[in-house]
């Protein structure tokens, strides 16, 4: 059997889960909902700002309601949800609460799949979350007794996976946790490319790990992931899927921030292939605004493409092109002063 993907990106044996499926589309909210964990893997790619801080994140963007979730739902027509932290279940009545909410408000078809180590996973915390609806749970079993919580799992009307780092150097045994997962009937095992990032940079560089992919992705990771992959590579039992740094950074962000724009940007504003949007604002005197928006005084949004006609037709004193990202922090990427009336420059749109 052929190995799906590309070596780069992504590798899988089987078809991709649901939920993987959806961030493929670029289709699920990402929902940090606290980074409370009992436990400290040296390897965490979660930030200082989030890691064991009970702070809420829809997408990059800090919430203060679970309603906020909802809303950052519409704007991006989200068809399903990922629920992340440190680990969800420390925050079992929030998580239970947005669940119901979710299926309330978008209906059964919005799949919701949830991460957890699975420490705290008990069979009372397995009825809470099946009776308000979740999909599908991913464990990151770090130690041998969180095993059990998969095999409790396995009981309920759940997809049940694992997810972990591609560790280098840990082939042999994750290997045989595939092995392990495959027997106990688990469906898929997801692994990660390790991650270098501000907060765990000293803890894996202590260990000889340096960044050899992309922006983070650390020497070996892959390397390890492709070999698990091949070795499943006609099992038809058990999904083995590799999923890259690069593949979260650069397609499954930008396809989310395109699906974004798609349905939450304004008529003036343009857009990028790498999922930001592009708009003029424009100081100066505007009499009779027929495009547009005043966002302050003496401040206009434009699409790009009228700047000619508007520094032509109107007392314009400055016009910058700004790119940000789609989302709700409109993250400023990039300004470019293109005209400014006191020093004469000129432009081109």
């Amino acid at each position: 059997m052929t190995i799906s993907g590309n070596p780069e990106i992504t590798l899988y044996n089987n078809p991709l889960p649901k939920g993987c499926e959806l961030c493929r589309l670029g289709s699920k909210l990402v929902v940090f909902i606290s980074g409370e964990c009992g436990d400290s893997c040296y390897y965490c790619p979660v930030s200082s700002e989030r890691f064991n801080k009970d702070k809420m994140f829809a997408n990059e963007m800090e919430v203060k309601d679970l309603m906020d979730y909802i809303y950052e739902s519409y704007r991006m027509n989200a068809l399903g949800a990922g629920i992340t932290g440190g680990d969800p279940i420390l925050a079992l009545d929030k998580v239970t609460e947005l669940i119901g909410m979710f299926k309330e408000e978008f209906g059964e078809s919005f799949h919701i799949h949830l991460y957890t180590s699975g420490r705290y996973v008990t069979n009372d915390v397995l009825k809470e979350l099946v009776g308000v609806g979740l999909d599908e749970i991913r464990f990151h079993p770090l130690k041998e007794e969180y095993k059990e919580a998969i095999r409790k799992a396995l009981k309920y009307d759940l997809d049940v996976g694992i997810e972990i780092p591609s560790i280098p150097g840990e082939g042999e045994r994750t290997v045989e946790l595939v092995k392990w997962a495959k027997k106990e009937g688990v469906k898929f095992v997801n692994l990660n490319e390790l991650e270098l990032n501000e907060r765990n940079f000293f803890q894996l560089n202590s260990r000889g790990m340096k960044v050899a992919h992309g922006i983070t992705g650390a020497k070996g990771s892959y390397e390890n992931a492709r070999k698990v992959v091949e070795e499943f590579r006609e099992d038809k039992e058990i999904t083995v899927h590799y999923c890259s740094s690069v593949y979260k950074d650069v397609v499954e962000t930008r396809t989310r921030f395109l699906r974004t724009i798609r349905f939450s940007s304004k008529a003036y504003e343009g857009f990028t292939g790498e999922g930001t949007v592009v708009r003029a604002i424009l100081k100066g005197k505007v009499d009779d605004l027929t495009y547009g928006e005043k966002i302050g005084n003496d401040l206009y949004s434009f699409y790009p493409e009228v700047i000619d006609e508007l520094v032509s037709k109107y007392d314009v004193s400055e016009v910058k092109i700004v790119e940000e990202h789609p989302d709700s922090r409109r993250l400023k990427v990039s300004e470019r002063l293109i005209y400014s009336k006191s020093q004469q420059a000129g432009y081109s749109s």
